[in-house]
């Protein structure tokens, strides 16, 4: 694909080309040409509209408003005013009054405008419509329109004949079909405008999108203009969608308003629509030009903000990494170190920023920010706590992340530690989320701390009867804490003797390990190694306790340690010379009797 440059001389020839983007551009002239003819058509018809409404404006000028009047609206459009209270109505009920007189004359097309005239009474001046009255003016009247009842009762009769004239001139049947038909037509035109719009759209997506793919080609992939154009392409998508949609809703809105216009008892509300719709865009004009000061303030203080948060970066990494000390501060302190003074950052940008910020001086602006804080006040007490206790755990180093630790009665590795919870890995793989509020008022027991340095105590008791030697209970003892895997042969296990007991002795053997976190392996194992060294010696294990008198039971040693010609041991009884005495005339007594027996 090769890039086309159009240019559109008096001369050009007529191009018959199967190009894309010579296609592409006929296509974008066609459709801006129509769209250019009926936006003209429309803007035609919206400024005869307006040239009209002037017109009545100027026929029909609006009476000045008081402080307490109410106006009298035809069409939506107020006319006149009236100020006074007379008897028991208001000045709103005459005003209704009022308009409904003159909408009723003006639908009686028998009424001549030119019978609508004044006369003056003792203490008011009627405007009359033949002898039907249409309203009074007194001098309460006269007062609050700042004139004379004689010079305000002529304005009111000559607007009342322009206001009527005006309602016979827009209410009849043609004025009604033509604003139908305008209506029809602003309604095409609306739809072909927005369909045109889209059509507008995918087309110049679709050239977009080609011109990207075309730029990031194999051989130009690695080109500066490559890498701009992926760049820049989401920044220009999005502004292409806000400009389509803006322009979409500018089209709808004056399609609104010419609709409007085109009927007689919309037509005032179309003025004030677009009145007010401009006023407000002017005004919001205004306030962007006047605070472009304040947003030079904020994006510097924006600027030095981001600024600092790099340097703070930058500074607290370099501590992190060791390439700067300072006495006393620990490395693992910097990554939370750099968050807190980020926040504390932050904090000072916005109390610094916030009079700047368009609105910070109205009251619901402060109602609301008042209003958050007390909500994050109240209900942030526990976490406010907690946050607190996370910061302290930081500073005391109590753990680490990747220590294998004891928090109460859980023991695990530690996975997370935020500023809120403490998360531990247990040996069964369960995640367990513990407040730092809780870590901080409860005993926490490092096992890795030490088990980096010197190796960590394992620890376990057995209780051997008196019978069996103590030295050769300690030799069994170390023999198998070395026969474990993960216990360290240096430094060497040891056995202390804990208590001597009613019928046992507790002994405690001790052994070092590097790997705490395979804690429930190694008490597995050492305890079997146990079991077999005493077993291969010979040596009964009896916990709790046993009798000292034993019947003829078979030793407690499983009979895999025992040799085949094992019997099980009786009780040992020693006769004193008494005792065999008595038991030789016993059983001569017995002879005596059984020969007897026998004869």
């Amino acid at each position: 694909m090769t890039d086309t440059t159009f240019c559109f001389p008096a001369s050009v020839p007529r191009r018959t080309t199967t190009d894309p983007h010579f296609n592409f551009l006929r296509t974008i002239q066609r459709l801006t040409t129509i769209l250019g003819f009926v936006w003209i058509l429309l803007s035609a018809a919206a400024f005869c509209q307006v040239q009209q409404g002037k017109d009545l404006h100027q026929e029909a000028p609006d009476a000045e408003v008081g402080n307490n009047g109410e106006p009298v609206e035809i069409d939506g459009r107020p006319v006149l005013m009236v100020y006074a209270r007379i008897g028991g109505f208001t000045a709103k009920e005459r005003a209704e009054a009022i308009q409904h007189r003159i909408v009723s004359i003006s639908k009686t097309r028998t009424i001549p405008i030119e019978s609508i005239h004044s006369e003056s009474r003792a203490t008011w001046t009627e405007i009359l419509a033949g002898n039907e009255r249409i309203m009074g003016i007194t001098d309460a009247d006269a007062q609050g329109a700042e004139r004379d009842r004689t010079q305000l009762a002529a304005e009111y009769t000559e607007i009342i004949r322009q206001v009527v004239k005006r309602y016979r001139d827009d209410h009849t049947i043609r004025r009604l079909l033509w604003g139908v038909v305008y209506a029809v037509v602003a309604t095409a035109a609306c739809g072909l405008l927005i369909f045109g719009l889209f059509l507008i759209r995918k087309k110049l997506r679709q050239w977009f999108e080609g011109r990207l793919l075309h730029s990031e080609t194999k051989d130009s992939a690695h080109t500066l203009g490559a890498h701009i154009g992926q760049y820049l392409r989401p920044v220009l998508i999005v502004f292409g969608r806000i400009a389509f949609w803006i322009i979409v809703l500018a089209m709808l809105q004056a399609y609104g308003t010419v609709v409007l216009r085109f009927f007689p008892a919309t037509k005032y509300t179309s003025y004030q629509v677009t009145s007010w719709l401009f006023s407000e865009l002017g005004g919001f004009g205004r306030t962007v030009v006047g605070y472009i000061p304040n947003l030079i303030l904020l994006a510097f203080i924006c600027l030095v903000t981001a600024y600092l948060i790099k340097v703070n970066e930058y500074f607290f990494g370099e501590l992190r990494d060791e390439k700067l000390s300072i006495r006393g501060f620990y490395p693992d302190w910097a990554e939370p170190t750099a968050k807190l003074v980020r926040v504390l950052i932050l904090a000072a940008s916005v109390i610094v920023a916030f009079p700047y910020l368009p609105g910070s001086e109205s009251p619901a602006f402060k109602g609301i920010s008042v209003f958050l804080g007390v909500l994050l006040s109240l209900g942030s007490t526990s976490a406010v706590a907690h946050a607190v206790a996370g910061t302290i755990l930081t500073y005391m180093r109590a753990f680490q992340l990747g220590d294998f630790v004891r928090i109460g009665t859980d023991v695990g590795e530690v996975s997370e530690k935020t500023l809120l919870v403490t998360r531990v890995r247990t040996q069964k793989n369960e995640v367990i989320t513990i407040p730092n509020g809780t870590v901080l008022g409860g005993v926490v027991v490092n096992y890795s701390a030490e088990a980096r340095k010197r190796g960590v105590i394992f620890h376990t008791t057995v209780t051997i009867g008196y019978n069996a030697p103590w030295r050769q209970v300690h030799e069994l003892l170390i023999s198998a804490a070395l026969a474990t895997e993960d216990i360290l042969h240096e430094p060497s296990p040891f056995v202390l003797q804990t208590a001597l007991n009613d019928f046992y002795v507790s002994y405690e053997l001790n052994a070092f390990t590097e790997r705490p976190t395979n804690m429930q392996n190694i008490y597995s194992v050492l305890h079997q190694n146990i079991q077999d060294r005493f077993n291969e010696a010979g040596v009964e294990i009896n916990s709790p306790h046993y009798a000292s008198l034993r019947d003829g039971n078979e030793t407690t040693i499983p009979q895999t340690y025992l040799p085949k010609d094992y019997r099980p041991p009786a009780f040992g009884i020693r006769q004193t010379q008494a005792c065999a005495a008595d038991d030789g005339r016993r059983s001569e007594a017995d002879e005596q009797v059984a020969t007897r027996s026998s004869l």
